[in-house]
């Protein structure tokens, strides 16, 4: 029996003359034809606490099997193919949203180019992933992606902001995930604001080592305090491609 054959997805070509909001976008279109994950399975292993150069390894396997993928592989994918991007600052951004009692995680990566956000990945739900690098501020992209939320029946109760991910992909730094922490539940809406535009501000004025430079020593001045803690714990369970992490159902 003859069967037809089955397009296997290639990496775009970006060419220098290239807009970036149309690379960014051939990088999602590639993604995209991945595929979602809906198997179950885990196809690729991913430890967040890898040095980034071992995680590209990941993504140039990712590319090599060209089999479908969840949002965590999605980033790692993500950041491999922008790396030529010199221009564009890429950081992870890390939701957790509650439905019916259970609690759910998602990730993508925000982009940050010429003044405007976006954000590049992979989710069930179209509205939960890509966002054109079209918002003004950071609030701006955050406020979208809680009311997509909202729109899928889940309340979004924690974002974590990591810090710019290097561009070079032989780098022996691990990226930091959790850098900043938002809970629009807790917070006014001036307080959320307020929260969005210091990362921006410390996201267009400093480096990835200053910013975490500055994050040590603000949480070195917590511990010291009497009975003070800087409530930053290790990061490296909290969103997982394992069994041990729960999928956002009909949402994700």
């Amino acid at each position: 029996v003859d069967l037809p054959q089955v397009p296997i997805p290639v990496p775009p070509t970006l060419r220098s003359a290239q807009p970036v909001p149309e690379k960014l976008w051939l990088i999602q279109k590639y993604m995209s034809e991945l595929q979602y994950d809906y198997t179950g399975l885990q196809f690729f292993e991913i430890r967040k606490n890898r040095p980034l150069c071992r995680l590209m390894d990941v993504a140039k396997t990712i590319i090599k099997e060209s089999l479908p993928i969840k949002c965590l592989e999605a980033v790692i994918l993500s950041i491999y193919l922008t790396s030529d991007l010199s221009g564009v600052n890429r950081f992870p951004v890390a939701f957790r949203s509650k439905f019916e009692g259970e609690t759910y995680k998602h990730i993508v990566l925000g982009v940050y180019y010429n003044g405007r956000f976006g954000a590049l990945g992979l989710s069930r739900r179209n509205t939960l992933m890509y966002k054109e690098l079209r918002f003004k501020t950071l609030l701006d992209l955050l406020n979208h992606y809680i009311s997509s939320y909202k729109d899928c029946c889940h309340t979004v109760d924690r974002i974590k902001l990591g810090l710019p991910v290097s561009h070079d992909k032989q780098s022996m730094e691990s990226i930091l995930w959790k850098y900043m922490v938002i809970r629009p539940g807790r917070v006014s809406h001036k307080e959320f604001s307020q929260q969005c535009d210091t990362f921006s501000r410390q996201l267009r004025g400093q480096t990835a080592h200053q910013m975490k430079y500055a994050k040590q020593s603000r949480d070195a001045a917590m511990e010291q305090r009497p009975g003070g803690n800087s409530g930053t714990t290790s990061d490296s369970s909290d969103i997982t491609n394992g069994s041990g992490s729960k999928a956002l159902k009909n949402s994700r």
